[in-house]
């Protein structure tokens, strides 16, 4: 107990996990309750420090924070509360492993199974979408996993470090970004869009008047997309970062505009990641078989 879970290359993925995985998102609603709540240090210690590198740790970041005992703590506290067991006894079968290749009988601890679907969506989504806010109290993030059949698991990371998952409807998604991004609902009319370059496009933000800045950030196997979101006290505007395939040149023309409630609304979900009517099932049995 005086170690954090070990986090290999390829983690081990059981069946049972799989299972935990598809009853999480078998809970989707339009506006869903918080799933469950974990902090930095709990996911360090249930998944490696790694698992913190795409969205962040900001309570594990302070400098004053010393990681490893704090995650060797969390993992104390979920045993604790139930969420992990450890030896032998209640155990439930893991099945096979369905990647990676660990014995999954040999593994350390097991983790309630809810614990685990969410832990195994965290590292198996086909696409993600992340909104990092800027207020003036700090920075926030919300991030969307994206699987087969619709499936998605939100993540919204405060300023302290706690991780509240929940279980979105897709067709929710993009309204639910919509509101973080523009928190105080300023969005007005349309402007025309102004084409510019890049540094001339930044520069042009009210930097002393923006409430609220949102980098929206989508990625897929098919490639990736950045937007930037300003809202001031008056309006919101879009600047499009464009494909995430090259470096950007602070030369490279991008267009900016102030957007109505309806025109975010769109800009975000054709931002969205889906997947093909057809091709769905096949991304499912690709899913179970990695």
């Amino acid at each position: 107990m005086s170690e954090t879970a070990p986090s290999p290359m390829e983690p081990t993925i059981t069946e049972r996990d799989m299972l935990g995985a598809m009853e999480v998102l078998a809970g989707t609603a339009a506006e869903p309750e918080p799933l469950i709540v974990l902090t930095d240090e709990e996911i360090m210690a249930l998944d490696g420090l790694s698992a913190l590198e795409i969205l962040g740790s900001p309570y594990l970041s302070q400098d004053a924070v010393d990681a490893e005992t704090s995650a060797a703590s969390a993992l104390r506290s979920l045993v604790a509360r139930g969420m992990v067991r450890t030896g032998s006894a209640q155990r439930e079968e893991e099945g096979e492993a369905v990647s990676g290749g660990a014995d999954p009988s040999q593994r350390p601890v097991q983790l309630d199974r809810r614990l685990a679907g969410v832990v195994t969506l965290r590292r198996i989504p086909e696409a993600m979408v992340t909104s990092e806010r800027t207020l003036e109290g700090g920075t926030t993030t919300l991030a969307h996993y994206f699987f087969p059949r619709s499936g998605v698991l939100e993540e919204y990371i405060t300023v302290d470090g706690f991780h509240h998952f929940s279980v979105p409807h897709l067709d929710a998604v993009a309204a639910r970004i919509q509101r973080f991004a523009d928190p105080f609902e300023v969005a007005d009319a349309d402007g025309e869009p102004q084409s510019m370059a890049l540094q001339e496009a930044v520069a042009s933000f009210d930097v002393d008047d923006t409430r609220a800045l949102t980098v929206l950030t989508a990625v897929a196997d098919e490639g990736g997309r950045r937007a930037t979101i300003a809202a001031t006290s008056a309006q919101v505007q879009v600047l499009d970062n464009g494909a995430l395939d090259s470096e950007p040149s602070p030369t490279r023309a991008v267009q900016i505009s102030a957007v109505s409630p309806e025109t975010l609304l769109a800009v975000i979900d054709t931002m969205l990641p889906r997947a093909e009517a057809d091709g769905e099932d096949e991304g499912e049995d690709a899913t179970a078989q990695s």
